[in-house]
């Protein structure tokens, strides 16, 4: 009897005990700890030329660090803190008041001295374009000076933190070359193709994927279980150049001041732009311009390319966004100059820089997401349009 009723006992407790399973690698932690990366990206001593570079690297969408690049700068050698505030105390650029970004931070715009009195003791993260007389201390990179480059050039930002920043985990649909001028960065990448799957099946159009970079959910997002990426640190005086398309997480370490230079991505090389032309010689950034209408050109050609190369106007609106409608009936008038209600790549690519950015001055499209738009469409369209994706993910 004693042993049936401990038997039953047994039995009983079994019943109740529930059954755990182990979760996947990484879940709710760090970025990264899924998986050891593919391997370290690649970084050469010496700075290609500009035809090199654009051959090895820009084509192929090949990330290379350029180690010791920002110290042809004056900015590598005199930014220190008491520098900054005794010579450009009155420059202003947006301070985010988080180092761990996501997409609803709130920025306001401070002065330099102002920010330089708090930023040690606070988690306060500069990042904005470049006052105009810090440019005059940083120079384009080398391998930037000819072929095309500087007539897409987009943006040059500042970055300054006193460490411990953490990025959202996302895309840019421009070219970057990121240069450190203190402390410094580590990157988790993951290459175009992957990273244009892994949006496509997560993300909602932005260039963000709504990951907790410190807790990811291996549950909601399980295209993240076995993702593969690639690492790459860049110290004080390396640049990275990072191609458009690639998904990124960024930390920073240590007093943290970059800049980075961003360009609308080249259809080919310009050899006539390299012809007289050393491009060895240093150029300010001061001394160049920025032109945000190719990248405006850019990113409407790749959504009309994925559409088959033309769209009607109610679609062009639908998906051209960016925190509101970008192509107004207005704007559609002065892109569609056969005035057929579609608009053709052949339309947007014959237009002059100039008049796209008269039709969208001060627009700045780097935050829309430029690829997937087609197949999200046909997946929730009522069957008013029917398109056949170019280039789609599945």
């Amino acid at each position: 009897m004693l042993y049936v009723a401990t038997a039953a006992v047994v039995l009983s407790v079994s019943s109740i005990v529930p059954c755990f399973t182990k979760s996947p690698p990484g879940h709710l932690q760090p970025l990264g700890h899924h998986q050891p990366p593919l391997g370290q990206i690649e970084s050469l001593d010496t700075i290609p030329s500009p035809e090199d570079f654009y051959h090895n690297y820009v084509l192929p969408a090949r990330p290379v660090v350029l180690s010791g690049a920002a110290r042809l700068s004056p900015a590598y050698y005199r930014w220190t803190d008491r520098y900054l505030r005794d010579r450009h105390a009155d420059g202003v650029a947006e301070v985010d008041y988080s180092k761990k970004e996501s997409a609803e931070s709130e920025r306001n715009p401070m002065r330099m001295d102002a920010f330089l009195q708090q930023y040690n003791q606070s988690e306060m993260y500069m990042l904005d374009r470049l006052p105009k007389t810090m440019m005059e201390e940083v120079y384009l990179p080398p391998c930037l000076s000819c072929g095309g480059f500087t007539r897409n050039l987009h943006d040059f930002r500042l970055w300054m933190s006193s460490g411990g920043t953490k990025s959202t985990f996302h895309m840019d649909n421009m070219e970057n070359i990121l240069c450190m001028y203190s402390g410094r960065k580590d990157w988790f990448l993951v290459d175009r193709e992957v990273g244009r799957y892994t949006l496509h099946h997560h993300a909602d159009g932005t260039e963000d994927l709504a990951v907790d970079v410190e807790r990811v959910d291996m549950y909601r997002y399980p295209s993240m279980r076995t993702i593969p990426w690639w690492s790459a640190r860049i110290e004080k005086g390396d640049c990275l150049y990072l191609p458009h398309g690639w998904l990124h997480y960024v930390q920073s370490y240590g007093r943290n001041l970059a800049v980075n230079v961003w360009w609308t991505p080249l259809y080919s090389f310009d050899y006539s732009n390299c012809t007289a032309r050393d491009h060895q010689s240093p150029i300010q950034l001061s001394a160049l311009e920025l032109r945000p209408g190719e990248q405006i050109r850019y990113v409407i050609i790749t959504y009309l390319e994925e559409y088959g190369g033309k769209l009607p106007k109610d679609m062009v609106q639908a998906q051209v966004i960016y925190d509101e409608v970008v192509i107004t009936d207005r704007v559609f008038r002065g892109l569609d100059t056969n005035h057929d209600g579609w608009l053709t790549v052949e339309e947007v690519n014959d237009l002059q820089v100039e008049t796209i950015e008269r039709l969208l001055p001060n627009k700045y499209l780097e935050a829309v997401m430029t690829f997937g738009r087609c197949e999200a469409y046909n997946n929730t369209a009522t069957g008013v349009h029917t398109f056949t994706c170019a280039n789609t993910c599945t």
